[in-house]
């Protein structure tokens, strides 16, 4: 360091006087500055911890400080400032590290606020001017000292009126560079600048007291001199301690980049300015450091500090000097850094568009973009080539340009592309913007054409930096340009080529590039409301189906969550086929998928045959239960989305379904989950004929068709994936829409195929309980069939009821099956059908002269109660007396039921002896010792079963009768029933 305080003298003496003319009145000093500043001879500072020497330095400095303060308030300011000179001696120390020089100078820092406080009043009173102060603490024996006081006393000096704030600017900076230890001369500049940001000139005038030129000039000189010294610091020790070294630096770094931060704060700074001095000089300077961490962290800066619109008419020079800097420099992290910061503005200003407007725009490009693919395909077959080798020559749009000539003239190039002056903007007016950007500032070009170089350039560029740079490139793309799918599908087609040229390293399938892989991809269907835009995209299946499972399991979870949330309604057959093609993943078995399970199960779905015939130890299969969770929460999200491939044209709509079938049959144990969605769609297109049937001449055809393809798809349900309660669930669904279509033979059939099911795949007891009562409901309400094949169903329903394995199953499936023989007239059906001469129901309305005599409504009451009474016979046979009475009650419900809807056969005098056995028998089945309060019920109602639940039914029951005996009601029938008895012991009243 410089410590003659002679030799600077010289090189200020013209500034002074410069100075001195400025000074209205300069204030003699009391006392002598040469006596004041004698310098002083540095000792060697013992060898100890820096812990001990940091204590002492902020002791020292603490003492002073005190000192300082208690001649200010005396107005003694000679030895105020040789307090402050001890003080600020301690920051001459070069034994501290960084973090605790940082800690000593913010010490100091505040200490000298203080005396900026006196100094300022003491000006403004006149009783001390500046300028001579200016002067006097030059004499400091010390540079440390002399250079920090001359800023303190320079800054406040700046912040007056009339103040050669010009000439003090550029006498500090000059002073400044005798300064040359790095970590010294860092914090002195760091100090410099602070102490000067809210004092520098903005204004235009030449005058002394400055203007925005000499601004920037200052706080650009300062950067580079403190971006030198910080390049410096690696220099220092010895090169054992080079990691210490660059630790160190990078917790000074913020000290150099405060700089930038201030000229990007400066007030006045345009776009002209911007481009013609700021930026090419901190470019320069970061290029000629030759530094990898000052260039990799000045350029992060340069990026976040400034403008938006800065940068967007600044790309060319900002990316030559990027593809000039360090080989070692990680060039993928700033380039990125800069395509996602105009992306992310892109997107700001994308929120203050119309919805509405960018969803047309988005459909307008994908059908531009569909016409041209198709339009490259007939040229394609004219010239007699393949589909398939259309990427070289015909899709020239849709593969990756990168530039001929040399990288110099194609940046050049570029830089002129995307900067445009000021004065040819104004002159060519105002600018239309689209997101923010500008119409001629090509922005998606420059960057495509710089990293295209730049991998050209560097082949030591990982495929990791590569999908990472194609991934920013793409956020851009959809953010800038929405409307311009060619530019993914470039990106897309390059990435695919590199994929390929990577196929045999390893670093291909590190995870690192799996997830930019799959960033890559996800970021269309993010950006498009709908996920048809996607295949307007050439490149974009190809590249998928090249993606590991994992990968393409997490692309296709996507895209079926985006067809849901937006709810895209998918149209044509090619659409269903794309769509289903991109998410097969989910749909077929994969070959790449996770490893088998024990005897061939597979784990995730990815066998679907080893699941029913699987033999092995359960222990080992215990994962395969997590995996098949899974795999039915992705084939419900699958199914759901079956239900949004619809189209106004019914006949389309069928075709729709026939192309999703052709992807789901090769799902295996799948099947289960999705062919019901299938299913019940084909269902309501059979309801969309019916409520056609006066406009489309052949639908009953058609609805046949469908309903034989349902019975397909049922089928397969039933015998290949071993869904039978589903299946016969769907048989009955399917009869039933075939009944109301009048199809008698088909509808026949399909309750077979229901019988088939039950007979041959269910055989838990409480599963053919409710299987049966299914069965015996669907047919009740059957209106299509003759006399012979309604008999043939009825009886052998009943016939299954009969034959249950549990007594007390037996009871109700019987009880149910005597609705069989008692169908019901639909309520729009007037009175005078249902009644014959007499006013009594008809027990068969058939024509005997008739061929195609229906059933329907079959009428039997003599079969009825049959039914009821083979019922309750077997309900007296139950072991337990708890069951047998709550069958009784169950009878007693259906009992009532025929006496209300005028059954002849089922007469009062049943009800009244059902009441007494009921009556006679309940206080039985209240010993807990004889029946347990908590077992299962035997019935169709699932829960707890408890003699207080029996009596509360019976009793409910009863109250039922007796309100419509005392109802205003003429009906001789209900006049017949006597329960007095029973409602005196159950404590109902009148």
């Amino acid at each position: 360091d410089v410590t003659n305080p002679r030799q600077c003298q010289k090189v200020t003496k013209l500034r002074r006087s410069c100075i001195r003319l400025h000074c209205s009145s300069p204030i003699h000093l009391k006392a002598s500055a040469r006596s004041l500043y004698q310098p002083t001879t540095s000792m060697a500072l013992p060898v100890m911890e820096e812990g001990k020497l940091l204590v002492d330095a902020l002791n020292t400095v603490k003492i002073q400080v005190q000192q300082m303060k208690r001649y200010l308030e005396l107005d003694q300011l000679m030895d105020a400032l040789k307090s402050a000179s001890l003080m600020l001696a301690e920051l001459r120390t070069s034994s501290l590290s960084p973090k605790q020089y940082y800690e000593l100078y913010m010490a100091v820092f505040d200490a000298l606020r203080h005396l900026s406080n006196y100094l300022y009043d003491a000006h403004t009173q006149s009783r001390h001017h500046l300028a001579d102060l200016y002067e006097l603490v030059q004499y400091a024996g010390n540079i440390i000292p002399r250079l920090y006081l001359m800023i303190t006393v320079g800054a406040v000096y700046m912040s007056v009126p009339d103040a050669p704030v010009k000439e003090i600017m550029k006498d500090m900076m000059e002073m400044s560079r005798g300064v040359l230890h790095p970590m010294r001369g860092l914090f002195l500049r760091h100090y410099l600048s602070g102490q000067t940001r809210d004092h520098l000139p903005v204004g235009s005038d030449d005058g002394p007291g400055g203007n925005l030129q000499d601004s920037t000039t200052f706080v650009l000189t300062n950067f580079v001199e403190m971006n030198k010294l910080w390049v410096r610091l690696q220099h220092q020790g010895h090169s054992r301690d080079r990691e210490k070294r660059e630790l160190e630096r990078r917790e000074l770094r913020i000290l150099v980049g405060t700089n930038l931060v201030r000229l990007s704060q400066l007030d006045g700074v345009d776009l002209e300015m911007y481009q013609g001095a700021i930026l090419p000089s901190i470019l320069e300077q970061v290029v000629s450091c030759k530094d990898v961490i000052a260039q990799e962290y000045l350029m992060e800066v340069v990026i976040q500090v400034f403008t938006d619109e800065f940068h967007l008419h600044s790309l060319g020079p900002f990316l030559t000097a990027t593809a000039q800097l360090h080989p070692k420099v990680n060039i993928k992290a700033i380039v990125i850094a800069l395509i996602d910061r105009l992306a992310a503005y892109a997107a700001r200003e994308a929120e203050n568009e119309d919805p509405e407007e960018t969803k047309k725009q988005e459909e307008a490009a994908a059908r531009r973009l569909a016409e041209k693919v198709k339009t490259q395909k007939v040229k394609s077959r004219e010239n007699g080539s393949s589909g398939a080798t259309l990427a070289p020559e015909a899709d020239t749009w849709s593969t990756p340009q990168p530039p001929i000539g040399p990288p110099t003239e194609s940046v050049t190039e570029s830089a002129v592309a995307a900067t445009a002056s000021p004065s040819e903007t104004e002159s060519a007016g105002a600018l239309k913007k689209f997101r923010g950007v500008p119409e001629n500032v090509q922005l998606f070009e420059v960057f495509w054409q710089q990293v295209v170089e730049l991998i050209r350039a560097r082949p030591d560029l990982s495929i990791q930096d590569i999908t990472a740079l194609f991934v920013s490139l793409t956020n851009l793309s959809l953010s800038c340009y929405p409307d311009r799918l060619e530019y993914v599908d470039q990106i897309l087609s390059y990435a695919g080529e590199k994929i390929r040229e990577y196929t045999d390293s390893p670093d291909l399938h590190t995870a690192q590039t799996s997830s930019n892989l799959a960033a890559l991809l996800v970021a269309p269907i993010n950006s498009y409301q709908s996920v048809l835009t996607l295949l307007a995209i050439p490149n974009y299946a190809p590249l998928l189906t090249t993606q590991l499972f994992s990968t393409r399991r997490s692309i296709a979870h996507s895209i079926v969550s985006s067809v849901l949330k937006n709810e895209t309604i998918i149209e044509t057959p090619e659409d269903v086929d794309g769509v289903l093609e991109l998410c097969h993943v989910l749909i077929k078995d994969q070959s790449d998928g996770h490893s088998a399970a024990p005897n061939g199960v597979a784990v995730n779905g990815i066998s679907g045959s080893g699941l029913n015939g699987s033999q092995g130890n359960p222990r080992k299969l215990g994962p395969y239960s997590v995996e098949r969770e899974e795999m039915a929460e992705e084939q419900g999200w699958v199914a759901r989305m079956v239900h949004l491939f619809r189209s106004e044209s019914l006949d389309v709509q069928f075709e729709l379904l026939q192309m999703a079938r052709r992807h789901f049959d090769a799902g295996g144990e799948r099947m289960r989950f999705t062919f019901p969605a299938l299913i019940t769609s084909s269902i309501k297109l059979c309801r969309r004929y019916k409520n056609r049937e006066h406009l489309e001449t052949d639908w009953e055809t058609k609805v046949s068709t469908i309903l034989k393809f349902c019975r397909q798809l049922i089928f397969i349900l039933a015998n290949q994936v071993d869904a039978p309660t589903i299946a016969l669930r769907l048989f009955l669904l399917a009869a039933q829409i075939s009944d109301e279509c009048g199809f008698e033979d088909l509808t026949y059939d399909l309750y077979v195929q229901a019988f088939s099911v039950y007979e041959d795949n269910i055989s838990e007891s409480r599963a053919q309980l409710q299987a049966i009562t299914l069965v015996i409901g669907a047919l009740e309400g059957a209106k299509v069939f003759s006399v012979d094949n309604y008999d043939t169903l009825i009886t052998k329903a009943a016939l299954h009821a009969s034959k249950l394995l549990k007594k007390s199953h037996q009871s109700t499936a019987v009880g149910f099956a005597s609705h069989l023989w008692w169908q019901e007239k639909a309520h729009l059906e007037t009175e005078a059908e249902l009644e014959e001469g007499d006013g009594k129901p008809a027990a068969k309305t058939e024509e005997k002269d008739d061929e195609t005599v229906k059933a329907f409504p079959h009428q039997d009451s003599k079969r009825v109660l049959e039914c009821l009474q083979r019922s309750l016979r077997t309900a007296g046979s139950a072991i337990e007396e708890i069951v047998t009475v709550q069958l009784y009650c169950d009878a007693l419900d259906q009992y009532l039921y025929y006496l209300d809807h005028g059954a002849p056969a089922v007469a009062p005098k049943f009800v009244n002896s059902l009441v007494e056995l009921i009556a006679a028998s309940i206080d039985n089945i209240a010993s807990p010792d004889v029946h347990p309060s908590q077992r299962a019920p035997p019935g169709l109602i699932e829960g707890v079963q408890t003699p207080e639940m029996i009596s509360r039914h019976f009793y409910n029951t009863l109250y039922y009768i007796h309100r419509r005996k005392n109802a205003n009601l003429t009906d001789p029938r209900w006049e017949g029933v006597d329960i007095v008895g029973a409602t005196l012991k159950m404590g109902i009243t009148r």
